[in-house]
């Protein structure tokens, strides 16, 4: 069985969450974790499954190099897990030098050259990073009416609308750009792939059009599981 969705979480509630997502799925031969949020999330994880499903998970770790991939970074385990996976899975997924854009918590873009060489990457504030920011730094915000029935329209009639549909259009801008010099550099040959919770609202704003790989991170993780340097 294949499922994919999410939950916000605060450590403390994973618990309670974790049973309503997770609890009426069947035992799983195994399972392979890529973890952002720390330590204490960590900690909860493992109990939660030891206690359901009687597993240890196995959590995935950025390395110098894996699965025929070589990371860029002077500090190999300073680069984000969630980066790493998705390197990992496009590398092996698509032929020639690809071009990862994953539109999440953050939009990150990363290139692997043909040889497996990861060459360094980009990280910008991700479409609801952006819109919290413009919330928080402004209070009128709050306080705009809106309509619940607006027209569909390239401008927005609404405040709330124009910051939803404003962030969107800054990411998209930012993610053409960097893809033209991107594409400049490295040939047209690149693929260039998406992924990411935001990718569906960049997407269709996006001259180059990348293929879209919802479970990119995932295919990553699947990956990593089986290289013993990158497992703990």
């Amino acid at each position: 069985m294949t499922r994919r969705g999410c939950f916000i979480h605060k450590v403390d509630d994973f618990p309670k969450l974790a049973d309503a997502a997770w609890g009426e799925l069947q035992r799983p031969a195994g399972l392979a974790v890529a973890n952002v949020a720390g330590t204490g999330m960590e900690r909860s994880l493992i109990a939660w499954t030891e206690a359901h499903w009687a597993i240890t998970p196995k959590f995935v770790r950025v390395a110098g190099q894996a699965a025929g991939v070589t990371n860029a970074y002077s500090e190999p385990d300073t680069l984000g897990i969630d980066r790493w996976a998705a390197m990992i899975a496009a590398y092996h997924e698509y032929a020639g030098p690809v071009c990862i854009i994953d539109c999440g918590t953050a939009i990150t873009i990363d290139v692997v050259d043909v040889d497996g060489q990861h060459r360094g990457g980009l990280i910008a504030p991700g479409i609801g990073m952006m819109k919290r920011c413009l919330q928080n730094e402004t209070a009128e915000i709050h306080a705009a009416p809106e309509t619940d029935s607006q027209p569909v329209t390239l401008l927005a009639c609404g405040t709330r609308e124009a910051i939803d549909k404003g962030v969107v259009y800054m990411g998209s801008a930012m993610i053409d750009r960097v893809l033209a010099d991107i594409v400049a550099e490295y040939g047209e040959h690149t693929t260039l792939v998406m992924t990411g919770g935001d990718a569906d609202s960049v997407l269709p704003l996006t001259g180059w059009q990348p293929r879209n790989d919802p479970d990119l991170v995932l295919k990553g993780i699947a990956l990593l599981a089986g290289e013993s340097e990158c497992v703990t």
